[in-house]
């Protein structure tokens, strides 16, 4: 977890120092560090289209197995709705659990994906005007797969907005 946190708040520009991941048992947050000098609780989650990963993995087994697959594997297509729809998800659940240790000054949520499908121009033009409701997490950064032409992995820092909400 914390080489994912490292990543992608290195990429985001965010200057910390001391980033450690918290042992089982003693999460969330997955991580701390210090973040403009004072301690922050950094949670790490993957964004990934799960009935498309089970059905790729399952067309991977039968194959392995020396069966044909049923269904082939496949890639899911993001659209705009479909990823902003994903992400709320994402921060609804790490935004309920109550963080052990602190207190946290930020809660950072670092969200990653390989999502085949999920290419920094999209996302930048899905993102524009689109803000996440959140009652804890402070900052949420979106970290996309290497991308050749670019050279890096894109990150994103997604608007949210502190307020109570419901669920």
């Amino acid at each position: 977890m914390a080489s994912v946190a490292r990543d992608i708040l290195t990429a985001a520009g965010i200057a910390f120092e001391g980033l450690v991941s918290r042992a089982n048992g003693q999460d969330p947050p997955d991580c701390e560090a210090i973040v403009d000098g004072r301690l922050a609780g950094i949670e790490v989650t993957e964004l990934v289209h799960q009935k498309t990963l089970e059905r790729s993995l399952k067309a991977q087994k039968d194959r392995a197995e020396g069966r044909e697959p049923q269904n082939p594997e496949a890639y899911f297509v993001w659209d705009r709705p479909e990823l902003l729809r994903a992400l709320q998800v994402c921060i609804s659940v790490k935004d309920r659990v109550e963080p052990k240790g602190g207190p946290y000054s930020r809660y950072i949520l670092v969200i990653h994906t390989d999502e085949t499908f999920l290419e920094a121009a999209k996302v930048e033009q899905w993102l524009i005007g689109a803000t996440f409701p959140t009652n804890r997490i402070t900052d949420v950064l979106l970290g996309l797969s290497y991308e050749p032409d670019q050279g890096r992995c894109p990150v994103f820092k997604l608007r949210v907005c502190r307020c109570d909400q419901e669920g």
